[in-house]
């Protein structure tokens, strides 16, 4: 199975140098697939597309995972959060839980925690997940309930 994959890779490398840089970009973006390139990928609850979706005042960011795209996917879909390439913002952030468990891909899993007073305000009504201080942010880390595997609290 890997000797089929090092022959499409091979394969595009020579039809890159056929047709040119347009679709050098395409091949790239599938080599990285087919290799298994490692990226961050954020879901930011705090902002939701879905006016029935209830937004909540925490950020999930995935670090060094092959799935990122999946993951954006996910967010954008189940949540209708705003999902993105890269780590979740740190302004306003109050503190942060890491999950104790590393993924398959050996990825790590942070949810970040905010001060939304100010986007409570502008909408009108309280956040799911609110916190008002690191010590609320300790409180949903040692929760067993939000994350079964357990989870320290970090500094953001």
């Amino acid at each position: 199975m890997r000797s089929k994959k090092i022959f499409q890779v091979l394969g595009l490398i020579a039809l890159v140098g056929v047709t040119g840089c347009r679709v050098g970009g395409w091949v790239a973006s599938v080599v990285g697939d087919v290799v298994g390139s490692k990226g961050d990928a954020a879901c930011d609850r705090r902002y939701v597309s879905d006016p029935s979706a209830e937004p909540s005042a925490f950020c999930q960011e995935v670090i060094d995972t092959v799935a990122s795209s999946q993951i954006e996917d996910d967010c954008s879909s189940k949540f209708h959060a705003k999902a993105f390439d890269g780590q979740c913002p740190r302004e306003n952030a109050i503190g942060g839980c890491k999950y104790n468990q590393t993924n398959d891909d050996g990825s790590e899993v942070y949810d970040w925690y905010y001060n939304v007073s100010d986007l409570e305000k502008e909408r009108g009504s309280e956040f799911q997940s609110h916190v008002d201080t690191a010590d609320d942010v300790r409180a949903k880390c040692a929760d067993p309930g939000r994350y079964e595997g357990g989870a320290e609290f970090v500094e953001p």
